[in-house]
């Protein structure tokens, strides 16, 4: 039998698609007017919904996000500006959006339910280049991130590796390796400032790229105060692999084969190249006798990494190459403090008043030296309310990435919604810092959220009350405060599995925007001082004044 088919024209087939097209449309329709209807109701139970899509093979596959990755997250209309924990559908994957300070507050409060060894496993893989051997572990590891492991864990104790991990970071910036640490940092930024200083003298000079003076500076003493001196030394073009290997980071997350991209790939092999080159000269030159007194050494540097190497051992999968892995990506772990100084201090340069007053909180703060080096009591620097509200500032308008979590266990409940267990959870940053609801913008709306802005962490003694008007004492000192901006204010993340990095780097941004103000008078052309963001950290120029305060 023949079944006789009318031939498949350009009529024919928009005859058959127009109407497949409008049922489409209408199924789309009333499941986003359902949506908009619940997510009003505000008071809804249970699995969040699923945002409306229109094709059910690609759901709410974000084609926009590929050439305005900013302006997708920020759209109104957009699954990251749902009210409520929301289900999202893209091809054969589902996460779930968090949004709003008082969700993300409970999504941070019940962050101990949650585990982060996928996501750890995934950039350590495909960023770092992780050997197969090793990464298995994180597979296998299901024993939480508590002293104790889960019951019906098998996990070998050694093996532990996503609570060996977490300890060895807390144990260095949160532990008794803290101090030392930000010691040597402290020492290496004012030496390498100061060195600049005197090298370019008193006269003007020009600079192509200020922000990528004040990042190596900053990349140099951060490594030196981690690694110790011969990472650097034996390896004189890692400043520039570094950044090369930063700025490919996406190219290694998306996956693209390295035949497609060889250089970026050529760059992250002479990163691991180089941390192995180092490692391999501190196991031939370590001794106990070259120990410092706070347990550190010039071949390993931060005892950090001594402990790490003989921790890593103990685990099965575990050589010289997967060490390096991990040590790369706890070394290139310091990139958004560098980041976020460089910016802080380009925003600082670029507006007069701001440097003034700056300069004049930090002036108060200035020791006598006794050997031609700016010293501060850094118990007054940390505290200063200006100089803190541009590191808030900072972070918050430059700081984007998404906060990850995936339920383990047990569902997580969100403030009545129940997101069940073995979900990935989303949270981006931006959403967060540019929302205009939760951030003040000035008496008169002047200052958008999109704009620089310290004010918005600075408060001011009320003056006086004029009928329902109450106004402020700007003449007063002001306080630099957070407060009220739980949920608003993320650059950390937040709950058990906050940055720990936190507190290093709020010291190190603040110390490195004091010496820089201190010692160096800078002008930013025309040409650059509009440059806006765009993580390439180029296109604009300085002029610079090398005299001493």
């Amino acid at each position: 039998m023949f079944l006789d088919f009318p031939p498949l024209n350009v009529a024919n087939l928009r005859a058959l698609s127009l109407p497949l097209i409008a049922a489409l449309w209408y199924w789309y329709t009333i499941r986003r007017s359902n949506f908009i209807a619940n997510s009003k109701l505000g008071n809804a139970k249970g699995v969040p919904l699923t945002f409306p899509y229109v094709f059910p093979l690609l759901g709410s596959l974000p084609i926009a996000y590929l050439w305005k990755p900013r302006a997708f997250v920020l759209n109104p209309d957009n699954f990251f500006q749902s009210p409520h924990p929301t289900r999202v559908k893209i091809l054969t994957q589902e996460f779930y959006v968090v949004h709003g300070p008082e969700n993300v507050k409970a999504l941070f409060k019940g962050s101990w339910a949650c585990t982060s060894i996928p996501f750890v496993k995934f950039a350590l893989g495909y960023a770092f280049g992780l050997p197969a051997k090793a990464l298995s572990l994180y597979d296998k590891d299901d024993s939480g991130d508590g002293p104790v492991s889960h019951p019906g864990s098998t996990v070998e104790a050694r093996n532990r590796i996503d609570f060996h991990v977490h300890q060895s970071v807390l144990r260095l910036l949160e532990g008794d390796k803290f101090l030392p640490l930000w010691d040597r940092f402290s020492d290496n930024i004012t030496k390498k400032l100061h060195g600049l200083h005197d090298r370019l003298g008193s006269d003007w000079d020009y600079e192509a790229d200020l922000m990528k003076v004040v990042g190596d500076g900053v990349t140099i003493s951060i490594i030196n105060a981690l690694c110790g001196p011969y990472l650097l030394s034996l390896n004189p073009n890692f400043l520039q692999d570094f950044w090369d290997f930063d700025r490919n980071l996406q190219t290694y997350l998306q996956g693209v084969p390295w035949f497609l991209a060889p250089n970026a790939y050529a760059a992250r092999k002479r990163m691991l190249n180089a941390v192995k080159t180092w490692q391999q000269h501190a196991r031939d030159h370590y001794k106990d006798s070259v120990v410092d007194a706070d347990g550190d050494d010039p071949f390993w540097g931060s005892s950090f990494f001594r402990d790490r190497h003989k921790m890593f051992l103990k685990m099965d999968g575990f050589d010289s190459t997967a060490i390096a892995s991990q040590d790369f990506g706890a070394i290139w772990a310091a990139r958004n403090s560098v980041n976020t100084t460089s910016w802080a201090i380009f925003d600082i340069y670029r507006d007069p008043d701001l440097l003034a007053s700056v300069r004049a909180e930090v002036d108060t703060c200035t020791l006598e030296s006794v050997d031609d080096r700016i010293r501060f009591d850094t118990n007054r620097l940390f505290r200063l309310p200006v100089l803190q509200a541009v590191y808030a500032e900072t972070l918050r308008l430059r700081m984007h990435f998404y906060i990850v979590r995936m339920t383990d266990r047990a569902a997580m409940d969100i403030r009545g919604w129940i997101i069940p267990k073995r979900k990935v959870i989303v949270t981006p940053t931006t959403v967060a810092h540019m929302d205009a609801k939760a951030w003040y913008t000035g008496q008169n709306n002047e200052h958008s959220v999109d704009k620089f802005w310290v004010g918005r962490f600075l408060q001011y003694a009320p003056e006086i009350t004029r009928g329902d008007t109450q106004l402020h004492n700007f003449a007063s000192p002001p306080i630099f405060s957070t407060k009220g901006l739980e949920g608003s204010w993320i650059p950390y993340g937040g709950g058990s599995r906050q940055c720990p990095g936190r507190h290093f780097a709020k010291r190190q941004i603040l110390l490195t925007i004091a010496l820089m103000v201190s010692l160096f008078d800078c002008e930013i052309l025309k040409e650059g001082r509009d440059v806006q963001e765009d993580l390439t950290l180029k296109g604009f120029g300085g002029e610079r004044d090398k005299s001493s305060v």
